[in-house]
């Protein structure tokens, strides 16, 4: 009888034991989970406010683009700030022949403008600022570089192209235009050509229907779009 009690004196103790490990494996576990969750927090935080002072950084370039083009009475231009960054929209109706690529002198002479004006933006000096300098630094360090870009997009209207016309369709013209703002805005602003891209869109992004001669004139455009952001190191 006694051996049989302490046997059972012995299981109570292994089984007290067992749920003893299993309530610390437990605790254990769930300290884990709520530390995971807590470095989770803290870095989405500062990924939200490194996001914040990206975009502050282009709204504050915005401005100053918005201020030039006042001051020096620039006309054809419109100036959007949306989620892709900067956009500077210039009307093309009197800035081209018709269906020519060459810039008129009109265009010229706002290229000659915009260019320094862009050049001197803080999205394209940050790293030399000295109120960024060490945030940029320490961004950097941690594997990630700023990364400024100009980009520079031909649209057109859906009216084909005269027969004979330099350019095959819409799509071409369009890219042509790009290319020939981007060669002038490249020289005038003196950014590196790596900063640079052109595309054509021809007919196929209009801002509105092709069915009057108003709404055509508003999709014959060239944007300029500005953009920035934090990338990360390859």
């Amino acid at each position: 009888m006694s051996e049989l009690l302490r046997l059972e004196a012995i299981n109570k103790i292994a089984r007290r034991a067992r749920r003893n490990w299993l309530l610390s494996y437990g605790d254990m576990i769930t300290l884990l989970i709520t530390f995971f969750i807590m470095l989770i927090i803290v870095r989405a935080g500062n990924v939200s406010r490194i996001h914040a002072w990206v975009n502050s950084q282009i709204s504050e370039a915005a401005d100053e683009l918005v201020d030039v083009v006042e001051r020096e009475g620039l006309e054809g231009i419109q100036i959007r700030r949306d989620t892709k960054g900067i956009h500077l929209i210039l009307e093309t109706t009197n800035m081209f022949d018709e269906g020519k690529a060459l810039p008129k002198p009109g265009l010229r002479s706002l290229l000659n403008v915009l260019g320094p004006a862009i050049q001197n933006l803080s999205l394209f000096r940050m790293p030399q600022l000295p109120e960024h300098r060490q945030l940029i630094q320490e961004l950097a360090a941690a594997g990630f570089i700023w990364n400024t870009e100009v980009r520079i997009e031909g649209h057109t209207d859906n009216v084909p192209l005269l027969p004979g016309s330099e350019y095959r369709d819409n799509w071409e013209l369009s890219a042509a235009r790009a290319q020939s703002i981007l060669k002038i805005l490249q020289k005038t602003s003196r950014l590196p050509e790596s900063q640079f891209a052109v595309a054509g869109y021809g007919e196929y992004r209009p801002l509105t229907a092709n069915q009057s001669g108003q709404q055509r004139a508003r999709n014959r455009r060239v944007e300029i779009i500005i953009t920035a952001s934090l990338v990360k190191k390859q």
